[in-house]
């Protein structure tokens, strides 16, 4: 999914940019928490305060239900959870040795 994010709060707007990095599209579903645009309110179908993962979950839970098995999403977020434990192993290690 491609989304596009629309916040009043600068700080809100940078972090869902930063979070949605590789996510992010002009023509995309928008996330905004702005009540006045339509898409997806952040405080009300965004749970606040949230992370990383919680967002994708988030999001996934909002987004069209497809013809997925459960093994398959749930080997999904295993695979997303481990590429975020590979990349804060990597910050902190200054390597890219994994």
């Amino acid at each position: 999914m491609k989304y596009k994010v629309v916040c009043n709060s600068p700080l809100l707007q940078y972090s869902l940019e930063y979070f949605l990095n590789g996510h992010l599209s002009n023509d995309g579903i928008i996330i905004t928490d702005n009540p006045e645009i339509n898409g997806i309110l952040i405080g009300k179908d965004i749970k606040k305060p949230f992370s990383k993962t919680s967002l994708f979950i988030q999001l996934e839970k909002l987004s069209p239900k497809n013809d997925t098995t459960l093994e398959e999403r749930v080997e999904k977020i295993f695979d997303r959870f481990k590429n975020e434990i590979l990349e804060i192993i990597k910050e902190a290690n200054g390597k890219e040795q994994y």
